[in-house]
């Protein structure tokens, strides 16, 4: 398994990134580990959007690549629709389909948990 995820960042703005394991992705953004890129490392994690599902990490990649050249509007209209990503709206998936976890999925529920929105700047 594979994901693409959407994050908020203390900033206000949106990054999006693949993981293998969500959680431990998780975990390294909010905790700043040294395996977080460097625009969350710098901007701070503040709170788990959406994520995505799908069988393997080029799929992932290809979504992520995808959906980093969304305009902020288009990121928020994907975030509030929570459909599957397709070849429709991303032709560079081809035949590849990444399903949204719902907030109530264990995996996103583990995340929101772990990591609760932060009221104040850190």
């Amino acid at each position: 398994m594979a994901y693409v995820y959407m994050l908020l960042c203390r900033d206000g703005s949106i990054y999006t990134g693949t993981a293998r394991d969500l959680q431990k992705r998780m975990r390294d953004h909010f905790e700043r580990t040294r395996a977080v890129a460097a625009y969350t490392r710098a901007k701070g994690a503040k709170r788990l959007l959406g994520a995505w599902e799908c069988d393997s990490l080029p799929v992932a990649m290809r979504a992520e690549y995808a959906i980093k050249r969304l305009t902020r509007r288009e990121k928020e209209t994907l975030l509030a629709e929570r459909v599957a990503l397709t070849a429709e709206r991303f032709p560079c998936l081809g035949e590849a389909v990444l399903m949204p976890l719902a907030d109530t999925d264990a995996r996103m529920l583990a995340v929101r948990i772990a990591y609760p929105e932060e009221t104040e700047e850190k």
